[in-house]
């Protein structure tokens, strides 16, 4: 090679390194972070050297309190499943806490906080853990017994109550995750399959799906993320630690199908709450007492009005009338009476009641059930007075509490049924049906807690509405349907039938009626020689008689509405019937029910 072609070599690669140290110098900085974001080198790479507001990767960090809105130090984001929660966590002292209100909707609505005596209770079958607010001890109460912890249990901040997520964890199954910088936590309450794959090189995942879109975090080679939607060039992910963003789909590898659990062994009612059933289904009949002011002389009465064969397992004597707000009650129970019953073949499941006969008693049902103390008096002397008579459970029959003391009545339920099942007594619940104005009554709770839930399911018009049906039988199945899509098992179920029927009658605009049993019905219908009109909607017979300016309506309770009912009944395989009230049935009626159950 002649020295002339050597020199032009030499002059050549003089100038590439030139350039090179050139290049380096300029965008030395540029180069290193680029490649460290996992760039790969190209021609637009080069470009985004030479020319980066147009072509180069945005290396601009989001704002990661603004994305996951955290708005003060303390603030967690809570990244439950496959979303950002709509409520943030705090994170005091090392510890995550949730809101009651997050807690009910993410994990269990078990709880039960009383902001006045400072308490946070959770209820199993045979205890209940108790967390005092105000001693503010790392401790909880379980039987008696303090229980050490590492975390305070519970605190509240700015009025609300927070719940430590260890400490929700203990009744719940979900598992979680913590990470810093912002606090956040991830959380699976569910199992699931998803589709995951692994980074294959270095790189950023994006607030959106571009080069130009801030930086959430870094993901590194042989990271798993979750895919959630895959788009042309890019694809959107799910980090472990909670980020939702962008990755270029050059720098994913092969999808393939994963799987999560979150069970962690946590405490289960429904595992807790063995029902104490007996044989068979329950066939109840409500007694109601009506009593001289000594209560005394009116045992015999069950013999005259319920015949040994009628079929019926269970009576419930109206024998308990709240009339105070420290959990004190009018007793009429009688030994004899359980005595006699049993005689007959029957259990004896006393009433407790908030009426009497019709009328309320006037006293202040919040500041009864919303007290520990008073909630305790009022078990303490029930369980008492039923255990000396020898009855073999409790009918809870509370009609008119408001919503402010809806969850602490389902709170003296929990109570009321810890100590029903120390001493082997069946509890039972009477509701009406659900609506939007009485869903604080907690029908899944019940489900759980109650041995049986029955449904007073009458009353679809009652006094003072206007006329109509007792219980129609769309109305009938609507509220089993509605029972048991809130949680109470068919096995509980119980459906309450009425006895009784209304006489309509309609003068003017004014609209009166009067509760009748069905042998007067028939006898009011024969002595004016009407002929009922069967209908079919509400499949039973209906009546309209006009007196002068009065018009009469009655729409009628005897066999055949109960025939049907009872159908309606079988076709959801519930526990049983009730019917109020002893008395007022024909004669027909027991052998009908005696060959339905």
């Amino acid at each position: 090679m002649s020295g002339n072609i050597k020199h032009k070599i030499i002059s050549v690669l003089v100038a590439v390194v030139l350039i090179i140290v050139i290049v380096i110098a300029a965008f030395g900085s540029r180069i290193k972070e680029s490649l460290a974001n996992g760039e790969e080198i190209s021609l637009r790479w080069v470009l985004g050297l030479i020319y980066p507001e147009k072509y180069a990767y945005s290396t601009e960090q989001a704002n990661l309190n603004d994305y996951f809105q955290l708005f003060s130090e303390d603030d967690t984001a809570l990244i439950v499943n496959d979303e950002i929660y709509a409520d943030n966590g705090l994170y005091i002292n090392g510890e995550v806490y949730f809101k009651l209100s997050t807690a009910e909707a993410l994990f269990t609505d078990r709880f039960y906080y009383n902001d006045t005596e400072q308490v946070l209770l959770y209820s199993t079958a045979t205890d209940i853990y108790r967390v005092d607010l105000s001693s503010g001890a790392a401790s909880y109460n379980y039987g008696g017994t303090d229980v050490p912890l590492e975390y305070v249990p519970a605190t509240v901040r700015n009025g609300e109550l927070y719940i430590a997520a260890d400490y929700v964890r203990l009744f719940d199954n979900f598992s979680f995750t913590y990470y810093p910088d912002p606090h956040r936590m991830v959380i699976y309450t569910e199992s699931a399959v998803y589709n995951e794959a692994e980074i294959k090189k270095n790189t950023s995942v994006r607030y959106q799906g571009g080069i130009k879109s801030d930086v959430l975090c870094k993901v590194s080679e042989g990271d798993k993320v979750q895919i959630i939607e895959v788009l042309e060039n890019w694809t959107k992910v799910k980090t472990a630690d909670g980020f939702f963003g962008y990755v270029e789909n050059n720098k994913l590898g092969d999808q393939y199908e994963a799987t999560r659990d979150p069970g962690t062994g946590a405490y289960d009612p429904y595992l807790d709450y063995t029902p104490n059933h007996i044989d068979g289904n329950v066939i109840m009949v409500w007694h109601q007492m009506y009593f001289t002011d000594d209560g005394s002389s009116y045992d015999s009465s069950l013999n005259n009005m319920l015949s040994s064969d009628s079929g019926a397992n269970v009576v419930s004597p109206t024998w308990y009338y709240l009339n105070d707000a420290t959990g004190g009650y009018a007793d009429y129970s009688s030994a004899a009476y359980v005595e006699n019953a049993h005689n007959q073949g029957y259990q004896v499941w006393p009433m407790v009641a908030d009426v009497e006969n019709g009328g309320s008693f006037d006293f202040d049902e919040f500041e009864l059930f919303s007290s520990s103390a008073n909630r305790k008096t009022l078990i303490d002397n029930l369980i008492n007075s039923v255990v000396s008579t020898g009855a073999d459970g409790i009918n809870v029959d509370i009609e008119h509490i408001g919503n402010q003391s809806g969850p602490h009545f389902v709170q003296f339920l929990r109570e009321l049924a810890i100590e029903t099942r120390k001493n082997g007594l069946v509890l039972s619940v009477d509701n009406y049906p659900m609506n939007q104005g009485n869903l604080y009554y907690d029908l899944r709770e019940q489900g759980i807690i109650a041995d049986y839930v029955v449904m007073m399911n009458y009353d679809e018009h009652w006094a003072g509405s206007d006329p109509g049906s007792l219980a129609s039988i769309g109305f009938t199945e609507q509220t089993l349907v509605d029972a048991i899509n809130m949680g109470v098992p068919a096995s509980k179920l119980v459906n309450g039938v009425p006895f009784y029927t209304r006489i309509w009658k309609t003068e003017g605009s004014q609209v009166t009626s009067s509760a009748v049993g069905m042998d007067y019905t028939q006898e009011w219908i024969s002595t004016r020689g009407i002929t009922p009109e069967w209908n079919d909607e509400c499949a039973q017979y209906y009546v309209k008689y006009v007196d002068g300016t009065a018009t009469y309506e009655i729409w009628v309770e005897d066999k055949e509405s109960m025939t049907a009912r009872f159908n309606v009944m079988k076709n959801y395989d519930i526990a049983g019937v009730a019917g109020w009230k002893l008395g007022l049935e024909s004669d027909d009626i027991w052998p009908l029910i005696r060959d339905n159950f």
